[in-house]
């Protein structure tokens, strides 16, 4: 590190006395730290300010946006029920009058909701309304009233007078805003489903001295429109929400629109204006807001971002108000229907600075005074330190040319013990000289001992090496004779060919020399067999287990083993019995599949087979509850089920393994079923060879550089055109299904 320090300075250090290079370090470093506390105190405090304003401002936005989400869910909660109500025919939308309790309590339950209606496709309406004075009231139209709306005050039990208060003449529910804003959502008429909810524009009836906004929401009677039912709700309660939250003493928070008007502030400010003549509400924009901070705030938005509609995501900001800083943050708040409104929380600087610059200048006074006492108990503390390092000092010289001195010991701290030190080092040096030859002379035996040893031990790794090279050649010899003997097992192109009315493809790629898949496609008698499998891991065992998995499937066939589950069952316990003789732990999946005039029936546990009909949608068929894991229990009886496929020209299945599904890329992305079925669906016009290409070529599209970490088996298999008779025994099957279901 002193090759980067000038000669000069080192020379000039270097002439400098010890008592001196104590001191003046010491006052400098004291000065440069009262300079570093004073600017860390400043700079820490408008660090604490911001983050202090961050986390303000993040929580009191998230707090406004759950009390949003809550405060939303009401029309939500009470539109649903109603629905669920005439879907478990508790309610009768056709009876409009039927509904007038179960109004009433939902408004009793939800104080936020100022009126609920319904109107049904007859035209025919109920609605209960929260009256300005708290009293509830009932509208009806219907055949009762002849096609007039009819108000009546409600009593304590939800039983109105027999005298209307109102009515409206040949009022029709379904020519209103709400109605047919919910009336446009199309149906899937295969099921029964609550139709897209819509909210109103918001708005304000004569008289009232709050804001409203209505949710309506379609009704569905098995798949049927029979009504819309809507909510109105308040917003006062947003604004009692945003001043009731602790902010700081002078920051302020307030919902709007992107047009910009209000829906809520925290000052609880009227938000509206009537015009008696027209009985017309006129809407308060932020931008007209009484309260300066709002207007102020409103302002710098729109000119920062240009537009209140050009905000998409959270947004902190600040600005200048006064020659003071102003923390803003702007959260926008969507809903699935519809609702895009913009929370703003505002904050001043000054709510945090006082108590901070306070502080701050207390730190520095006692910065300044703690550097005056420690420059006086510098030059006490250096003059104490240097004395006895100037008789050690002496002391070491002295040594140098011989002189073995004991200096005196007159103190009890480290220095102390720093002399006491040097007088034991002294004393031992002497002897340390006399007793170095001998010692080096005896660990010169050591390292000679040593090497010969470390000989010997490097002959012996070199034998081992030798014996390893052998044992891998003879591995390596055994691993190629048993993927041979894999591969001869497996099925032939010939032999696939020979299988007129199928059309099949297979693919096999094992991961490692020896893989765990197995796959095999056994013709006996007319009828087919077809198998597929997976063995846990790798190496020579799997291979043996595959080979022995072929060949029992093809002695059981041989045997003319028609049942399903005896075939799985004698099957596992031959294996079973195997590998309990060879100590092994492995096992398998297996999924064998009949084939007879095409039917397929399916029994016994692996991935999922895909089922493809000729326009090439397909079905997953979950293999699981048809078997267990082979080899693995010495009986599986009770755990095998088979299923029945039945195959029309131009159907088919996909089979595969794992090592297709898991396959990953570079970011450690599977290819997965989906991708799979993808692939298969779009190239099922094509015939079984293209499209196990098809699949192949995307498979290694996806793992790009990658390399396989799992065996990979994809057999593709397409039934070909039926013959007469076989035609005859499909049209049989299809009205035996027709029948059934």
């Amino acid at each position: 590190m002193t090759q980067f320090i000038p000669r000069w300075f080192i020379r000039w250090a270097n002439l400098v006395p010890l008592r001196y290079v104590f001191i003046i370090p010491f006052i400098i470093l004291l000065l440069l730290t009262v300079s570093i506390i004073g600017g860390l105190s400043w700079y820490t405090g408008q660090t604490a300010v911001n983050t202090l304003a961050y986390q303000l401002r993040q929580s009191v936005s998230i707090r406004i946006q759950d009390h949003l989400n809550h405060y939303l869910e009401t029309p939500y909660k009470v539109n649903r029920t109603v629905q669920d109500a005439l879907n478990l025919n508790w309610l009768d939308a056709q009876q409009v009058t039927s509904l007038q309790a179960f109004f009433f309590k939902q408004t009793q339950l939800f104080d936020e909701m100022s009126y609920i209606q319904l109107g049904n496709i007859n035209g025919e309406f109920i609605g209960v309304e929260r009256r300005t004075d708290g009293v509830l009231s009932v509208d009806i139209a219907d055949q009762t009233t002849h096609g007039d709306m009819e108000s009546y005050l409600l009593n304590a039990q939800g039983l109105h007078d027999k005298k209307p208060l109102s009515f409206v003449p040949a009022y029709d529910p379904r020519q209103q805003i709400w109605y047919k804003a919910a009336e446009q959502t199309q149906q899937d008429h295969w099921t029964i489903q609550v139709g897209k909810s819509n909210w109103s524009e918001i708005f304000s009836f004569f008289g009232q001295t709050w804001l409203s906004i209505t949710h309506s929401t379609p009704l569905f009677k098995e798949g049927k429109l029979i009504g819309v039912v809507a909510t109105d709700f308040t917003l006062t309660d947003l604004s009692r929400f945003l001043h009731d939250l602790k902010i700081s003493a002078n920051g302020q928070t307030f919902i709007m629109q992107r047009s910009g008007e209000l829906l809520a502030t925290s000052t609880q400010e009227q938000l509206y204006t009537l015009e008696a003549a027209n009985k017309k509400i006129q809407r308060l924009s932020a931008l007209s807001s009484q309260t300066p901070l709002i207007r102020q705030t409103a302002e710098f938005i729109q000119k920062q971002f240009h537009d209140f509609q050009t905000i998409q995501e959270a947004k902190q900001t600040e600005y200048l108000l006064a020659d003071e800083r102003q923390f803003v943050q702007i959260l926008p708040f969507r809903d699935a229907v519809g609702l895009d409104w913009l929370i703003v929380v505002v904050v001043p600087e000054t709510d945090f600075m006082g108590q901070i610059n306070a502080n701050t200048r207390t730190t520095i006074e006692l910065a300044s005074i703690a550097l005056c006492i420690a420059l006086v108990l510098g030059f006490i503390i250096s003059y104490w330190v240097i004395r006895p390092i100037s008789y050690l000092n002496r002391a070491a010289q002295h040594l140098a040319n011989g002189t073995w001195t004991q200096l005196p010991i007159e103190r009890r701290d480290e220095l102390g013990e720093l002399t006491n030190s040097f007088n034991f080092m002294a004393t031992q040096l002497k002897e340390t000289f006399d007793n170095l030859e001998e010692k080096v002379a005896f660990r010169t035996a050591q390292i000679v001992k040593q090497a010969n040893e470390l000989a010997q031990a490097n002959q012996h790794i070199k034998l081992l090496n030798e014996q390893l090279r052998v044992d891998n050649v003879r591995m390596s010899t055994e691993l190629s004779i048993t993927k041979r003997l894999q591969q001869m097992v497996l099925p032939r192109a010939e032999e696939l060919a020979e299988i007129e009315c199928l059309d099949i493809a297979s693919f096999m790629e094992p991961a490692t020399e020896v893989g765990g898949d197995y796959y095999d496609i056994l013709q006996e008698n007319g009828r087919i067999k077809i198998g597929i499998g997976d063995v846990t891991g790798h190496g020579l065992e799997s291979g043996v287990l595959m080979m022995m998995v072929q060949t029992a499937v093809r002695t059981l066939l041989s045997s003319h083993i028609d049942n399903p589950k005896d075939f799985l069952s004698i099957l596992n316990r031959t294996l079973y019995g195997n590998l309990q003789r060879m100590q092994s732990d492995k096992n398998l999946t297996l999924s064998l599949i009949d084939y007879h005039n095409g039917r397929l029936h399916l029994s016994g546990q692996h991935e999922e087979v895909l089922y493809v009909d000729k326009t090439g949608k397909i079905e997953r068929i979950d293999t699981i509850s048809l078997g267990f894991m082979v080899g693995l229990e010495p009986d599986i009886t009770d755990f095998i089920m088979h299923r029945e496929v039945h195959l029309a020209e131009g159907d088919g299945i996909v089979l595969y393994t794992d090592g297709i599904t898991e396959a990953m890329n570079e970011k450690r992305q599977q290819y997965g079923i989906q991708r799979l079925c993808d692939i298969v669906s779009q190239h099922w016009s094509l015939n079984a060879t293209e499209i196990q290409q098809a699949v192949i070529i995307d498979l290694r599209r996806h793992i790009g550089t990658c390399k396989l970490q799992d065996d990979v088996t994809l057999l593709v298999i397409k039934q070909k055109e039926l013959t007469a008779q076989n035609t005859q025994l499909t049209d049989y099957f299809n009205i035996d299904a027709l029948k059934s279901a």
